[in-house]
């Protein structure tokens, strides 16, 4: 009979005592506290990472163990498209010269758009130029 490992997202959580060695089972020992940590810098797609974390007690020696119960991202969380597909599909529907600090995209300054489009002509992912602080669409 082949033993087949299950798949990494099936995989139990098994979090150690670092002092006894102790394996303490997160559904059996619920954490005392949880909290989240958001990644500084989104990956290459856009998507940040939230971590969740917990403080588990060991049931062996009382000390206090810390773990990632749960890593999650962006697009799981369901934020939909990333900023810099919003700024591409909102370039695109500009048909005449537009002011950088007339486009709006949410979460996004008008000096960060302004470098974006910029960074994106230069890329080949979207056509037009800037200038005098205008997006102008070719």
């Amino acid at each position: 009979m082949i033993k087949m490992s299950p798949k990494r997202k099936e995989r139990k959580k098994k979090i150690s005592c670092k002092k006894c060695g102790c394996v303490i089972d997160p559904i059996e020992t619920p954490p005392s506290k949880t909290w989240q940590l958001i990644s500084p810098m989104p990956d290459k797609e856009g998507r940040v990472t939230l971590t969740i974390m917990g403080s588990f007690r060991c049931p062996d020696c009382n000390a206090s163990v810390r773990a990632a119960m749960k890593k999650v991202r962006g697009d799981e969380i369901g934020s939909g498209k990333s900023k810099k597909d919003l700024l591409i599909q909102a370039i695109n529907l500009i048909q005449e010269p537009t002011p950088i600090d007339q486009i709006e995209i949410a979460g996004i300054s008008p000096a960060a758009v302004g470098k974006a489009i910029q960074t994106l002509i230069d890329k080949g992912e979207i056509y037009g130029k800037v200038e005098n602080d205008a997006f102008h669409p070719k």
